[in-house]
């Protein structure tokens, strides 16, 4: 069997600051050691479990976080940005069940750690049919459309009741619990691996039970976006399939969950231009 992990950082322990997120900040080598830990513990314990093969998909911002000389055997490591749909990249049909790891709330939750989704820097606000949407809802969906289910949430306490109302077999494990955009608490590391592997475990024994199942809503889906600069709207309206409501929301209709998250993923890039446009054009 295969298992595959998205794992992010801003839900991970130990973090709570923007100074541990990128390669240039000043506590970045601590968050990418954390995530390093957590990685490699999941998937020996994957492993332990029967899978055959884990796959990693490390999933924060330029995706060169984790520290490939301590994967274990039986693992491949994808790494590196931009890639197509990029927490999922490497998730596909042969994949028997996902596990997202280090998942934080979306934009727009009271009290979530560096709380965004997808991109903090272009997206306020992401819904869904009407629904504030998180990482963790978009992924799923997409996870979906390969028939893979969730099996297991592990991260920011702040996203458990979306994962709880669209996911109800997925294990939820708790990570931290926010205090505020940038304050956090979590327990010791022992102890959060430990709580890891014990939802892992019940994870696999859901999925060999068949409780598990893949995330399929009644489509179509209709989404809207709500942009941090007019600027970005100014440029993605001029695509068919967008229409803009006012100076920061766009909307757009998709059949599927891999749509959804390769339109939102291609919009935060384009953001990323229109953001290096601009420090050139004044």
């Amino acid at each position: 069997m295969k298992a595959f992990i998205s794992i992010d950082i801003e839900g991970l322990p130990g973090i709570s600051s923007t100074t541990m997120l990128g390669p240039r900040l000043s506590q970045f080598q601590q968050g990418s050691k954390i995530m390093t830990i957590v990685a490699k513990k999941a998937a020996e314990k994957l492993l332990q479990l029967g899978f055959d093969r884990v796959v990693i998909a490390d999933s924060h911002g330029a995706m060169t976080n984790i520290d490939y000389l301590e994967m274990p055997e039986k693992t491949t490591l994808i790494q590196g940005y931009p890639r197509p749909y990029s927490m999922l990249a490497g998730l596909d049909e042969n994949t028997d069940a996902a596990f997202f790891i280090g998942y934080h709330a979306a934009a727009g939750t009271k009290h979530g750690v560096l709380d965004h989704t997808m991109s903090g820097r272009s997206f306020a606000l992401i819904k869904v049919n009407g629904r504030r949407a998180s990482e963790y809802l978009l992924n799923a969906l997409y996870a979906g459309e390969y028939n893979v289910p969730v099996v297991l949430v592990a991260g920011d306490e702040a996203l458990r009741e979306e994962v709880e109302t669209y996911t109800p077999w997925a294990v939820f494990v708790p990570f931290k619990k926010g205090y505020s955009r940038y304050a956090g608490g979590f327990d010791s590391m022992p102890e959060v691996l430990a709580r890891l592997e014990e939802g892992l475990e019940k994870a696999a024994q859901s999925l060999k039970e068949g409780g598990a199942k893949p995330l399929k809503l009644s489509g179509p889906y209709r989404v809207e976006v709500i942009v941090r600069d007019s600027l970005i709207a100014d440029v993605a309206e001029q695509l068919p399939f967008i229409k803009r409501r006012d100076a920061y929301t766009l909307e757009f209709t998709v059949d599927n969950g891999v749509d959804l998250v390769g339109i939102i993923e291609v919009l935060a890039m384009m953001s990323y231009g229109v953001s290096c446009m601009r420090e050139r054009l004044t």
